[in-house]
């Protein structure tokens, strides 16, 4: 275990890794992307899932104690033969609305966290768990409402124009939520950064939306498919390992996309910016080079 995956207490600072740890600001194909995002989530294992497990658990709770789950008052080895025989009924539609809804929103509150985690390392400055934490507490107004704005300007485009309009406008603003995390800027200014910043790649954009969404679904998929094939072996109740498969696919998967998210958001900036060339002059001629801090990011 390297010195950045190192346990660190709540309020302690985390150790920060070195620029050469940290993915290069260099533009990237949309496969590479992808494997950068890997690479971003590997810095600190513990830190990103632990994070995005704090972030989905409270909600996935929410979604099984709202009025009309079909979960509720039954035993839990009953909990897939509910879900299957009682789809057609309006509550458990609407619960499974609900566990689309806080997942999305767990996502995008992931990836507003990932995107002030790289902020700050990129600066070379150091934040503890707690500040973290805070922060997106602090931030809960703003990302629910930006959440919001977004996902109806995607339905209804998408309405509008069969899906396709939908797509579109879900690549203009991919990347809203590394936007307010790494540069704190409020509604407005982070819907029109994400879509000044996609569209000055667009191509890239959409391969990397595509992408991540195809990939997203083959871990979820073969994440929740486990339970059949390994407990099968195993005198277990299934309900058990589906149950902590479903919870264990939608942290990694939430995660990974979050990661991939920040990883487009950083070659966006490269290759519309020059943040790469930003940062190297800082480092080579500000003073906060000299007290170890790094350039600026924001």
């Amino acid at each position: 275990m390297t010195e950045v995956q190192s346990n660190a207490g709540v309020g302690r600072p985390l150790p920060v890794p070195t620029i050469e740890e940290l993915p290069p600001l260099v533009a990237r194909s949309p496969l590479a992307t992808i494997d950068e995002a890997v690479t971003f989530l590997r810095i600190n294992p513990g830190l990103f899932f632990g994070l995005s497990a704090i972030i989905l658990l409270p909600l996935q709770l929410i979604v099984l104690v709202l009025p009309g789950s079909s979960l509720r008052g039954n035993r839990p080895d009953r909990t897939v033969d509910i879900l299957i025989n009682s789809l057609d009924q309006p509550s458990a539609v609407a619960n499974g609305f609900g566990t689309l809804v806080f997942e999305s929103l767990a996502g995008f509150a992931v990836a507003v966290t990932y995107g002030q985690i790289a902020s700050a390392w990129y600066s070379q400055q150091s934040l503890s768990p707690k500040q973290l934490l805070v922060a997106s507490a602090k931030r809960i107004p703003l990302m629910t409402a930006t959440w919001v704005v977004t996902h109806v300007f995607i339905v209804v485009s998408g309405l509008v124009s069969l899906g396709l309009l939908g797509v579109l406008v879900g690549v203009f603003f991919m990347v809203v939520a590394p936007v307010i995390g790494a540069e704190a800027v409020g509604l407005g200014d982070s819907l029109r950064r994400s879509r000044e910043l996609t569209t000055s790649k667009l191509g890239q954009s959409l391969l990397v939306y595509i992408s991540v969404a195809a990939a997203g679904q083959v871990i979820d998929l073969s994440i929740r498919f486990a339970p059949t094939f390994i407990l099968g072996q195993f005198n277990v109740p299934i309900w058990i390992g589906e149950s902590v498969f479903d919870v264990v696919a939608s942290i990694i998967v939430i995660s990974f996309t979050a990661a991939t998210s920040v990883i487009l958001y950083i070659d966006l900036r490269v290759r519309h910016e020059g943040i790469d060339l930003y940062m190297a002059l800082s480092d080579s001629f500000s003073a906060d080079n000299r007290r170890g801090r790094g350039g600026q990011w924001r």
